[in-house]
């Protein structure tokens, strides 16, 4: 398990639990650990960890309020870039944001699984249903930014019209099963420089070719 830095361990015991839950899930899973596993490494008891949160399934919607926090700041607009330069560098972002924070593509992956029932978590956290955060909610902003990036790229001839929610389905799909299929090592270890750039490479093509204008398509 990747170990706590500094700044953790000088941190409010409230951050703590939410740290500790992390690095948890990025080696157990979502449902892999117990708030047991979380208050030995703190050298706490369970009851201090009950002073703030309700219980795990709180800590997890708190974890997974980080995830929507880092979310909400994706697709940032780049004025001085190309269009199709600010998209990749975008999408590069999104690539780390997920490498460097594997608790929350786990989490991600969970919140899908749960239809009906059970702790859906990120919606939870996100307030509403996905679908509402097109228009609405903590994501709302971060969709607003990837439909300028496209409707920008469609303006100089280097994307072709697409709705936004179908680009953003894409490359989430994309990248969630490319960090855990066919097997998960990207998440359960430090990636290296070389296997990140990979993936970025990888991402950005899928992308370029579903928004290549019909002229340039083969």
């Amino acid at each position: 398990m990747p170990a706590a830095d500094a700044r953790s361990v000088m941190a409010p015991t409230r951050q703590r639990i939410l740290d500790q839950a992390e690095r948890l899930i990025a080696v157990k899973g979502v449902y892999g650990f117990t708030l047991r596993d979380i208050a030995v490494p703190l050298n706490v008891q369970i009851p201090a960890i009950y002073k703030h949160y309700k219980s795990r399934d709180d800590v997890l919607v708190e974890v997974s309020r980080r995830y929507i926090g880092l979310l909400a700041s994706q697709f940032a607009l780049s004025p001085h870039r190309s269009p199709v330069d600010a998209l990749r560098v975008a999408l590069d972002a999104f690539v780390d944001m997920m490498i460097e924070n594997p608790a929350y593509a786990r989490l991600a992956l969970v919140d899908f699984a749960t239809p009906g029932g059970g702790m859906e978590y990120v919606k939870l956290a996100a307030g509403g249903e996905f679908k509402e955060n097109f228009v609405g909610g903590p994501l709302a902003a971060m969709h607003t930014r990837l439909r300028r990036l496209l409707k920008d790229g469609v303006r100089s001839a280097n994307f072709r019209r697409t709705d936004a929610s179908d680009v953003y389905r894409l490359v989430k799909a994309q990248l969630l099963i490319r960090l855990v299929f066919p097997d998960d090592y990207l998440l359960s270890r430090r990636a290296s420089a070389a296997e990140v750039r990979a993936v970025k490479r990888w991402l950005w093509d899928t992308a370029r070719r579903h928004l290549a204008p019909a002229a340039h398509r083969r």
